[in-house]
């Protein structure tokens, strides 16, 4: 994923458009609709490897095999710099595509290994660990070959040859670890427990809370997609040196963690996630301003893409990337606490994946759609850049946004737990039918 997060990077780097951009920004769809094989991974297991572990173990491998084979490929897909060969769009979009299913798959799987592996007080600490351990990882994928890269030690082909290597040499690590998994063997038949799966789930997703939370998630990522998706390229393109990028990215890798972990103390000590999930949001809104500020200097005081960039400019960006990174951990860090809060340890992996589906999509679809406008806006004769266009848009919608759901939010929060099991609304139709 994080090398996922390299690669717009260097494709800008040799002249790929906005709309091609909006072609590979599709990767990331697996993680928006996994809920549905989700079913799949929770109901078929091996007893002897574990319920987790069945899943867990093979698409390990599968990530490190596929990684080894596409290092040999994924230089001639890319090209040089300044290079007569076009980028491969539509191949690397195919191969990080098959990258981010089996991410997926393994997503699930892990998923439902936190609701198991953890007692129901700590359930919330899970969101502590998804969010470092993405934060980690994506760091050394995308912060780490960004540096290399740009010093020249390696190549993509190479890091990731590399880096498929140590996934295959993890197997191992995985088989010993995860203790508490399930063992137990499943009562009745497979095929039957995977549709009474997907019905439940159904049955989830028509509870009145569940639908009020996935109007939430759903939108929730229209006002900030701008400045997660294009900030970056904008930064790149008017005279940030991806160097520069990755060494800021550094800086705010302690940002993130540290404000994960205070977020989650607070739960500890009774703060609700989702009023810390609102007050983000408007942090979040805030960094979108003062981003959108931010590139207007970088184009008044550097101009191209050559010229170096003054250091207190830097430092002014890092400060507003900082306000973006602290704002934008702290969202997902009390949205997963909400999620593990709410959810059936009975299908576990399922529900999870169910609400983690919902916002994924829900952050997925506006990024294309904000390449898409852009880029769309950009190929009209005449017609100026189109970030300052999209960005006000998206301050503007965020603003009536926050107007519209803020109160809604508090009120999914002040939800008793018998709101969101299935079972429970079940019990209740069937007393009113007698």
């Amino acid at each position: 994923m994080g090398l996922g997060g390299a690669l717009p990077m260097l494709m800008l780097e040799r002249g790929v458009g906005t709309m091609e951009q909006a072609i590979f920004s599709v990767v990331t769809l697996p993680f928006a609709i996994k809920l549905l094989w989700a079913p799949l991974v929770d109901s078929v297991y091996s007893t002897f490897i574990g319920r987790r572990k069945t899943w867990i173990v093979p698409v390990q491998a599968a990530i490190g095999t596929l990684m080894i084979m596409a290092g040999g490929r994924v230089d001639a897909l890319l090209g040089p710099v300044g290079g007569t060969t076009p980028v491969d769009v539509k191949a690397l979009t195919a191969l990080f595509l098959a990258f981010y299913v089996l991410a997926a798959t393994q997503d699930i799987a892990v998923d439902g290994l936190a609701l198991t592996v953890l007692s129901a007080p700590n359930r919330e600490l899970g969101a502590t660990c998804n969010a470092i351990g993405q934060s980690l990882g994506f760091f050394l994928a995308y912060v780490g070959f960004i540096i290399l890269h740009s010093k020249g030690l390696t190549t993509l082909g190479n890091f990731m040859r590399v880096w498929g290597w140590f996934f295959v040499a993890s197997v191992a690590v995985v088989i010993a670890m995860a203790g508490n998994d399930e063992y137990q063997r499943p009562e009745g038949n497979i095929a039957v427990q995977m549709f009474e799966t997907y019905g439940e789930m159904g049955r989830v997703l028509r509870l009145p809370s569940v639908r009020a939370l996935a109007a939430v998630l759903l939108t929730r990522g229209a006002p900030f997609a701008v400045f997660d998706v294009l900030l970056p390229l904008e930064l790149q393109k008017n005279g940030v040196r991806k160097e520069q990028l990755a060494l800021l990215s550094t800086m705010l890798l302690p940002i993130a963690m540290a404000s994960q972990a205070i977020v989650s103390r607070f739960f500890r000590q009774g703060a609700t996630p989702m009023r810390i999930f609102v007050l983000a949001a408007q942090a979040r809104l805030l960094q979108g301003g003062l981003a959108t500020g931010l590139v207007l200097l970088l184009r008044t005081f550097s101009g191209s893409v050559d010229a170096d960039v003054p250091l207190w400019l830097l430092g002014l960006g890092l400060l507003v990337l900082a306000l973006g990174a602290v704002a934008s951990s702290s969202m997902f860090v009390a949205q997963m606490a909400f999620f593990n809060r709410v959810s059936d340890v009975r299908i576990g992996g399922t529900y999870l994946t169910m609400l983690n589906t919902l916002a994924n999509l829900g952050a997925q679809w506006p990024g294309t759609v904000v390449l898409t406008l852009k880029g769309a806006i950009e190929r009209r004769p005449g017609s100026p850049d189109g970030f300052y266009a999209v960005a006000l848009g998206s301050t503007l919608l965020g603003v009536a946004w926050l107007y519209v759901m803020r109160d809604h939010i508090f009120a999914l929060q002040d939800r008793p737990a018998s709101d969101w099991l299935a079972t429970e609304a079940d019990e209740e139709e069937s007393k009113q039918k007698k």
